[in-house]
């Protein structure tokens, strides 16, 4: 066997298990730096994005749901009482505040796993709406993501991906571009192309929205129509 062939037959998957393993221990670090301040520093921030996401998923009585990257649970006490919710998050720390916010409110509708986006244990087919907030952006793998959201989602459902992509205006975008190098490092995420990915994985978008401040992220509607190819 040649260098190359060896190579191409055994290294790039080994390279691929332990980029995706430093990508997932680097997150979990800095989720868990990031869970003490979280709803104080972000919570505000993004809290336009959160109403306007609960807004258009039109969430309907006994519906399941299934937040990816739930985080500290920000988002949990605004869901109806008569809707069954999932939250994963790959952060333990980030879990551990959200498991207090269920307790706080008394949300006997909430259950809460650890989970990675890319290796969720649900069978298919079983939310009828899912969401996943700043998590496309900062996963190891986004297709690989985005094809675990489809397949635990049902055939007519609904997916809603709540990501930053950037502002439009000239002298911030500047900046943005500037400090992008180190997005990646902080954990929140890296600039992808959402449109493209969303081709790839055969998703259509039924409707987006901007949101946050300055509009720096954007909220899109997808349908997971019974024609978009299984995973």
């Amino acid at each position: 066997m040649t260098r190359e062939k060896y190579r191409t037959t055994f290294a790039r998957p080994w390279l691929i298990i332990t980029t995706e393993s430093f990508m997932s221990e680097h997150i979990k670090k800095v989720y868990s730096l990031y869970a003490w301040c979280y709803d104080s520093l972000f919570g505000r921030i993004f809290e336009h994005g959160r109403y306007t996401a609960l807004h258009m998923m039109d969430v309907k009585s006994h519906e399941s749901i299934l937040e990816v990257g739930v985080g500290t649970g920000l988002s949990l006490p605004l869901y109806p009482k008569d809707v069954q919710v999932t939250g994963i998050d790959i952060s333990h720390d980030m879990l551990a505040k959200a498991k207090r916010k269920v307790q706080h409110h008394r949300l006997s509708n909430v259950s809460l796993h650890n989970m990675d986006a890319l290796t969720m244990s649900f069978p298919n087919s079983t939310f009828d709406k899912v969401i996943a907030s700043h998590v496309i952006t900062v996963v190891a793998e986004p297709l690989r993501a985005l094809h675990e959201i489809m397949r635990v989602t049902k055939k007519g459902g609904e997916i809603f991906l709540l990501n930053y992509v950037g502002c439009n205006h000239p002298f911030v975008h500047h900046i943005e571009k500037f400090i992008s190098p180190y997005r990646d490092k902080l954990g929140l995420g890296k600039h992808v192309d959402l449109h493209e990915l969303l081709n790839k994985v055969g998703l259509s978008v039924l409707s987006e929205r901007r949101v946050n401040f300055l509009d720096m992220c954007k909220l899109i509607h997808c349908k997971n129509t019974p024609d978009n190819p299984r995973p």
